[in-house]
Parts: C-alpha cells; structure tokens; sequence
C-alpha cells in the first residue's frame, strides 16, 4: 500500500512527519465529524417494555432513559431480566409491548435490513470476547468495517486508530490464541468501537478476567467514554464495577425497576431489599452463627449489633474512639471496609456491644445516629466468644 498509511505511528496515534495524501485526510475529517454527529440529549428511551416467554415475564413494564455521555449499569440477581434487556436495546429481542427508541427512533417496528442499519450505530463488548479465531487481530477488528461496506482507506485508519486506543497496536498482526484475556477484552472493545457507535452494550464485560485485569478494562472503558463522549450500557454482577465506572444504576427485580439513581446515592442509602442484598447490606456479610443468632428484641446477656456508614470527608471521622471516650463503652468491629464510590469516600463497620442493656443501647443509637450518615441496628445476638 503506497499510502501515508504505512507511515502512521501508534505510539502517538498520529501521523508521522510524512504529510499526508488527500485521501487520508479526507478519511480523518469524515470520521471527526461523524463522531461528532452524535446528538446532545436522550440516546435511548424505553417506553412502557415488556417481553414475556411463555409465562415467564422476563420484562415488566420497563421505563428509562439513558443520556449521551451516560453509563448507566444494570443490576439483578439471576433472571431478573438483565440480558433479555440489552438485547432488546440491540433489536436481538423484540418486546411484546413498549417503545425502544434509539437516537430517536423507534427500533421496534423496523424490518431487518434496516434494524440492520440502527445496529452499525451500536457496539456490543461479551464477556467472552468472542473472537474469530482464524483472523488475525486487526482482521478482528476490520470485520464490522468490512460487513458495513466502508472503504479501504478509512478501514486502515481506523483499524490502526482503535488498537492505538486500546492499548494494542503492537498487536495488529497476532491471533486470539496468543492473546492474554485481557488483551482478547481490548481487542473486543476496539471492534465494538470499529463502526463509531453512538451506544456501546456491555454484557459481563469483566466477569471473565482477574481482578486486576478487571481495573484496566474499566478505566479503559471509563477513559473511553470521556474521549468520545460514547453512552454506555453495561450490564454486570460485580458491585466493584458499578462502584467504579457507572454514572447511574438501575436495579431489576423479577423483571421489574425497583431502584434507579445515582450510583453514589444507591450505595450509600440504597432503599430495595434487593439492592441492599446485592451490594452487601444488611446482614449478609456477617458470619453465618451470628446471621443466624440475630434477634430483634433484646434479652438479658445479648449483644447489641450494628452497622455504620460514614461518606464523604465524614468517612475519616474515630466516630468508635470518640463513643469509647464519652460513653465508656468498648465497641467489637465485626467487619469494616473503605470503598470510593464517584471519587467519594464510603467507610462501613458492623460492631457489636457487649450486653449493653436497653437503656445503654439506646443511648448508643442516639450517640451514633447524630454523627453517622447511616446507621442500621441489626438485631441482638447471644454474647459473642
């Protein structure tokens, strides 16, 4: 190819001093400025959706907006309707009911040479890559350019632009097989984002890979999204991904919303019995003899458990140093952690208090009630070892 092309630098994904040919700049311009086509405002609306199969309702009565720029996760215990949600978002499922427009358009109705059409506009990411094995990583990603009829010369831009992005130009030329998990999910996103998407799915885009693994592929993800300004959808069973990438979270129940907002809100007070199960409220993360003992009427020689949430610069404050000197009591911390949701600070104790009585226990809750932001009483236990 006798092209400027073949003097790009992926170090610095630009070209390199050779000026470029008339085409290439052609290429570059028409793809800034479909990047930046994309409208302000609503990418996708759902509008009263609902899918059944059989008698099993998988979605009920579905209402949501998502916004350019968003990342918006999806969470929900094992059929609570997740996956059968991002496929109708993609046409791959059409619901029974309900409007799923997507930048304005309602998706439903359409036959499938066009829904075929509104796809090219919407990248997906799997959780296990599913990449061809017999192409080499850019042939990976050539492919959505290739099936979309777009010409040699912005095929080879963007192909080299995209593994840039992600991390694997030095890749171009390898197959799957020789690829780590991690690499395989770059490859996977950088062919997502091939046909320039205005909304990117992501289903368990992480559940496959390691823990620290997992921390690249987000901030990927995350670094990806504040570039080009790509609504994502994401769909996952790890709180830590929420907890790291998201904008906004909606819970589903037995295919039903039954909590939606800002992520920092939900895991700071979350209000469904379901959210509080799934990101570890209540009692969940409390060994099983003392989960099971909890009793919520004290007795004579039970322990008084609760549970703590202190966020934001609060999330530093000895509140136990401070109740141990004015109330002289010696609390027992059972669990405690320190996670950062949106960039704030969220620290969580679960404590328990010896025999305290029921005049001292009440004492306690008013001490802690005015100086933390969330306090649970869990129940009382028969005294602990």
């Amino acid at each position: 190819m006798s092209c400027c092309m073949d003097w790009w630098d992926p170090e610095t994904a630009a070209f390199a001093e050779k000026i470029p040919c008339s085409d290439c700049v052609r290429v570059e311009a028409d793809f800034v400025l479909r990047r930046q086509s994309i409208p302000d405002g609503t990418i996708v609306r759902l509008g009263n959706v609902s899918k059944s199969f059989g008698r099993v309702k998988a979605l009920d009565d579905i209402t949501l907006d998502v916004q350019r720029g968003e990342i918006l996760g999806i969470i929900g215990r094992s059929g609570a309707g997740k996956s059968t949600l991002i496929r109708c978002l993609n046409g791959l499922e059409r619901p029974d009911r309900g409007r799923v427009e997507v930048l304005g358009q309602d998706i439903v109705p359409l036959p499938e040479r066009r829904l075929q059409l509104v796809r090219q506009r919407i990248g997906m990411i799997f959780q296990h890559f599913n990449l061809l094995s017999a192409r080499t990583v850019a042939e990976n990603v050539t492919l959505p350019l290739k099936i979309a009829d777009v010409p040699w010369q912005e095929r080879e831009f963007r192909v080299q632009d995209l593994l840039s992005m992600v991390g694997m130009s030095g890749k171009a030329s390898v197959y799957p097989s020789k690829l780590s998990d991690g690499e395989k999910q770059r490859v996977g996103i950088a062919r997502a984002l091939a046909a320039d998407p205005a909304l990117l799915l992501c289903d368990e885009p992480t559940s496959a890979l390691d823990p620290e693994t997992t921390l690249s592929i987000l901030d990927l993800l995350r670094d990806i999204n504040r570039r080009l300004g790509l609504t994502i959808v994401l769909i996952t069973h790890e709180m830590n991904v929420l907890r790291t990438v998201a904008d906004r979270v909606i819970v589903l129940k037995h295919g039903r919303i039954v909590e939606e907002g800002d992520v920092w809100r939900v895991f700071t007070a979350p209000e469904a019995d379901v959210t509080h199960r799934l990101i570890g409220g209540h009692t969940s993360d409390l060994p099983s003899a003392i989960r099971t003992g909890l009793r919520n009427e004290w007795t004579r020689g039970t322990d008084l458990v609760l549970r703590l949430q202190l966020s934001g610069s609060a999330a530093g404050n000895p509140v136990l140093a401070q109740l141990t000197r004015d109330l002289d009591v010696l609390p027992v911390v059972l669990d405690a952690s320190v996670q950062h949701v949106q960039d704030h600070a969220l620290a969580s104790f679960t404590v328990a208090f010896h025999d305290p009585g029921e005049l001292l226990a009440r004492r306690i809750g008013e001490y802690l009630a005015s100086r933390v932001s969330r306090l649970e009483v869990l129940g009382y236990v028969q005294q602990l070892a």
